[in-house]
Order: structure tokens, then sequence, then C-alpha cells
């Protein structure tokens, strides 16, 4: 796809700039990190592939993806990506404008986290043993997502604790099993990478550092070599086929001439997806206003309850073709997707201009300081979720932070009653003008 060889190049120059402002000035867990590799990994990575010979998706059969399709995805999300690194720009000189003066934040308290993970802990282990073993439950219970909600609470009261009594052999060992556990399951990937992106933050900023270490780097590498066999290898390791479980770690770290035509021919990059959802969303031809965002305050309710209850992806079936029958196929369309699907053009600026500036912020505010402060904590379990939210669009964040990992949401809640007695008032982040990083201290 030569006609795609413009796009990149002005996609790379962005991009290589973005990176050099970050490293230069930022941290692991700044959102800038997140997005560039989102970006990176989902665009421009991709459409290298293409240019190199890549099948784009439904090339084999039904309606492919064209090429005026990807370049004008590629324009829109550069456009989306300039718009993130400037709104993190304005958050940045929005936070050091308001460091000159005291802050008020909230202490997190050892106390509440021990006593609700004390509580959940227990929950979670007699959900997954009950899911583990097939004991029969109730269809209401059985057949909601309740069953996976309540299966992450130890992970995220581990996490928790991790946060406030530090790496310890009592925290340290059970999130080990666990993620042991998770990974060789077969199903749920994510629930491996997302706290595992958590334990590095807070070990970084724990340590006063901004990047990861070598032995973090080859750690990450290797999970991230691995990743894409972990659901074969836990059907191995669930049928007790050990040797095939061994040749698939093997082969995790080796690419032959077969994997590689794989590589190029795979048609689940998000990248197609987004694209092609632009043409569909011009096709169907309805803005929506924001309204996709509405169907999270229903969410809590079970399907089983109110089975015609708006869903979080029934903007997929209006936007569906026979070709490309998104709905069916489980597709994605990203946020800037999202953002074009609720605001059209203004809502390619708009959105990531408003995330970059918000979510900077957040960061600052919540990383900078003493370091056992509440937003510290939910800022960092947010931050894994980020990268959700930028393939799967804004209520990921919601999903992933609050419904996913209830105990945080106990934790947020229990803190909020304890009201002013945990109320502390910071001195300044200060600092001058001059070599201001994105991240201040951690400590």
């Amino acid at each position: 796809m030569p006609t795609l060889i413009p796009y990149l190049i002005f996609d790379i120059v962005f991009l290589a700039t973005a990176i050099v402002f970050l490293f230069r000035k930022g941290a692991f867990w700044h959102p800038l990190t997140v997005y560039l590799f989102f970006h990176g990994y989902g665009f421009t990575w991709r459409a290298i592939q293409l240019i190199d010979g890549a099948v784009p998706m439904y090339g084999l059969l039904g309606d492919v993806i064209r090429p005026e399709e990807f370049q004008r995805a590629l324009m829109l999300a550069d456009v989306g990506l300039i718009a993130f690194v400037v709104g993190a720009i304005f958050g940045t000189q929005h936070f050091w404008e308001k460091a000159q003066h005291k802050i008020t934040r909230v202490k997190a308290s050892v106390r509440i986290i021990s006593v609700i993970s004390a509580i959940c802990i227990p929950v979670g282990v007699v959900a997954l043993f009950v899911t583990k073993t097939g004991v029969e439950l109730s269809s209401t219970y059985a057949e909601s997502s309740y069953v996976q909600v309540l299966n992450m609470w130890p992970i995220s009261c581990l996490l928790a604790l991790l946060f406030a009594k530090g790496f310890r052999g009592f925290t340290v060992l059970p999130i080990c099993l666990y993620l042991a556990m998770v990974g060789l399951q077969g199903y749920h990937r994510f629930m491996l990478i997302l706290p595992l992106m958590f334990v590095a933050a807070i070990y970084l900023q724990g340590k006063g550092r901004r990047w990861p270490t070598m032995a973090i780097l080859i750690i990450g590498l290797a999970v991230m070599l691995i990743f894409p066999r972990l659901k074969p290898i836990g059907r191995a390791f669930e049928a007790g086929d050990y040797e095939a479980m061994a040749s698939l770690v093997k082969e995790s770290f080796t690419i032959v001439d077969d994997e590689k035509i794989i590589m190029k021919e795979d048609s689940e990059q998000f990248f197609d997806q987004y694209a092609g959802a632009l043409s569909m969303i011009d096709d169907y031809d309805k803005v929506y206003w924001g309204s996709t965002y509405l169907a999270i305050i229903t969410l809590p309710i079970p399907h089983e309850w109110w089975s015609k209850k708006p869903g979080l992806a029934d903007h997929m079936h209006d936007i569906s073709t026979s070709g490309r029958q998104y709905n069916i196929e489980g597709r994605i369309i990203t946020y800037i997707g999202e953002s074009y699907l609720n605001f059209r053009y203004f809502g390619i600026v708009l959105i990531p201009l408003a995330l970059g500036f918000t979510l900077t912020y957040w960061c600052y505010v919540a990383t900078s300081g003493p370091w056992l402060r509440l937003n510290r904590y939910v800022y960092t379990i947010a931050f894994m979720a980020f990268i959700q939210l930028f393939r799967d669009g804004l209520l990921s964040l919601v999903l992933f932070t609050m419904v996913h990992n209830l105990p945080l949401l106990f934790i947020w809640v229990a803190h909020k009653v304890a009201g002013r007695r945990l109320l502390i008032d910071d001195l300044p982040s200060g600092g001058s003008q001059s070599g201001r990083d994105l991240i201040p201290s951690a400590r």
C-alpha cells in the first residue's frame, strides 16, 4: 500500500517528536507514555506492515478496508496525537500555576485499606474456587459479569496492600502466585498485564525513578513476547500437556518465516477496524452527541433483570453492515472513532485535548508530594486502564477502574466517609520555571 507512505512519514515525525519530549520530561506512569505506545503500536506499526504488504482487514473475504480509508484514519489519528500532546502541555502548566500554593489531599489510611482487603480477599477467593470447580450457581449470578468481577477482588486488594505497606513478602508473594495462575488460565489476559503495570509504576515511584530499570525492561519484553500465546499456553496447561506448553513458551521467543507471514496478514489490528469504522459512521449518517456515554448509568444492572437495557456497544449494531459486521465480530473503533461517532471532526480535536489536559493534571496532583495519599493510589489504578481507554473508548476507564475493581470503590467511599479526619494540607510543590519535569518527586 505505497499510497500510505506520505502519511506514514508525517506520522513518524509527529510520534518521534512526542517521544523525545516525553523521555526528556516525562515518566513511565504519565498518560502520554501509554498514549504513545497505543499510537505507535496500533497505528504507526500497522501502517508499516500495510506498506510492507500486509493484507488489510477483510482483504481475503468481504468489504476490504480501502487505501483511502487508511489514509484518512492515519491523518485523523495524528490530529488526535497532536491534540493530546497539546493538552498535556496545558495540563502541566496549569498544575505548576497551582503548585505554588498548598494542596489539600486525602491521606491514605492503611487501616481502611487493610480492613477492606481482609473482607474482600476471602470473598474473591471463594468466587475463584467456585468458578474453577464448576459449582452450580443460580442462573442470574452465573450468567452475569459479577462472577468475573468477584474473581478480580483478590488481586485488587493485593495491589492496594502493596501500595499501603510496600514490597514485602506477604504482599509480593501472593501477587506473584495470583499472576502465575492468571497467566496459565488461558483467558482474560488483561488480568496479567494490567497488574504488572501497577506494580512497575508503584515500584518506580517509590524508588524515585522516572523510567524502568534494565531488569524491568527485560521482564516487560519477555511478557510482550509471550503474551500472544498465553491462550494456547493456558489451554495446554489445563489439558496437562506440559510438552506442548513448553514448546509454545519456547516459540514465543523465536519468529519463523511462516509466523512473519501470519503477522502481516493479521486482520485483528485495531487500525484496520478503526479505519473501516470511520466510513461506516459516515454511511450511517447519525451524530450521537455523547449519548454513547450514557450507558454507564445502567451498567450495574444485571442483563438478566433488564434484558433490553442500553448496552455499551449499541452503536456498533447501528453502524454495522452486511460486509462489515462489527457487532457480531466484536470489533472496536478506538476512542478516536468513538469521538468521531459522537462529535465528528470537532470531537477528534476536543476529546484528545481534554483527555491530555485532564489526565496530565491528575497525574501531577496525584504523584507529587508525600507517598500515602489516596489520589496516588486511585490514579495509579486508573493508569492501568489507560490503554483500554484509548483502545475501547472513554467508558473503559470507569469499567476497568471501578466496575472491575470494586475494592477501589469501597476504599474510596470509606475515605470519604472518614471526612475531614483524613484531610491534610501538603506543602507547595513549588519549583522554578526552569527544568520542570512532567512528574515531580514521588516523595
